[in-house]
């Protein structure tokens, strides 16, 4: 039995054995203990919700905000997704202005200068033209709603049928990477909605086609194959992932190649036999056996 609860914050001693089993999915063995370390709780975390003329503008709003804060949480989502929020009749827009994408981001405002520093930065985006429209929470309450523009997309947009991709890309390429994708299913599918939200500080998109009701599931998620295929060829043109944050399982096994090269899937099986010779552990999972 492999033992890896030391506690050590440093510890250069050969291989990392522990790191192997963070994302197997239970393809090398069962994690039967684990040590955390607790972080302290933040404080006075206030957010702001702005709305961006364009894609492009998300990017340079984020530096401006990195520059002068340390944010907590940086996250975007389109219009389309706010107007399925709104259709729920329980979430309220967070200003009159509405634009093509809106930018969630947090920070703690633990001092009046801090917050001063927050607005001058939003002042700062609107006048460069990054920004069109912004608010900013005055109160925990306040805080809970604006967030709940961004937490409740997923379970919001479940009753669409939704085919799901959580793909991503160095930060820089974000904007590029998106306008391709973009292009390839508006091009291809006239008439498939397209949600995209995410962790765009890390690079993390969450790409939504929406089945039209004049499909049945069967056939638009066969279309929705060929879709994919074209969605990892992009991915691997600007080398990211095929899954930044879900895991392969089997959903995603056939497209591993994407992401990873022979070498690397090889080096994976080599350690899949070393850990689990018999093959017993959550077998067809990442790589066929």
């Amino acid at each position: 039995m492999f033992n890896g609860l030391k506690r050590l914050r440093k510890d250069n001693t050969g291989y990392d054995l522990k790191q192997m089993f963070i994302g197997a999915e239970g393809t090398l063995g069962f994690v039967v203990e684990a040590t955390m370390r607790l972080e302290r709780q933040p404080t006075n975390l206030t957010a702001m919700i702005l709305g961006t003329p364009d894609f492009d503008s998300i990017m340079p709003v984020l530096h401006a905000f990195q520059d002068k804060l340390d944010l907590t949480a940086f996250e975007f989502f389109s219009d389309k997704c706010l107007d399925k929020l709104l259709a729920r009749g329980d979430i309220p827009a967070p200003f009159e202005t509405r634009t093509p994408f809106y930018a969630l981001l947090e920070f703690e405002a633990t001092t009046e200068e801090r917050a001063e520093q927050a607005l001058a930065t939003f002042e700062h985006c609107v006048n460069e033209g990054w920004v069109v429209d912004g608010v900013m929470s005055q109160s925990e309450q306040q805080l809970e709603s604006l967030w709940k523009l961004r937490e409740y997309i997923s379970e919001t947009i479940s009753h669409f049928t939704p085919y799901k991709n959580d793909i991503s890309v160095t930060v820089s390429k974000v904007p590029a990477f998106l306008a391709d994708i973009d292009a390839i299913v508006s091009q291809s599918y006239p008439d498939f909605e397209v949600l995209w939200y995410g962790h765009i500080g890390d690079g993390n998109l969450h790409l939504n086609i929406l089945k039209p009701e004049s499909l049945s599931k069967e056939e638009f998620f066969d279309k929705c194959a060929a879709v994919n295929k074209w969605v990892f060829e992009t991915v691997e043109k600007y080398n990211g992932s095929i899954s930044a944050e879900h895991g392969v399982g089997m959903t995603k096994r056939d497209y591993l190649t994407y992401s990873r090269s022979e070498a690397e899937i090889a080096y994976m099986k080599a350690i899949k036999a070393a850990f689990d010779p018999n093959g017993i552990m959550n077998p067809g999972k990442v790589f066929a056996d």
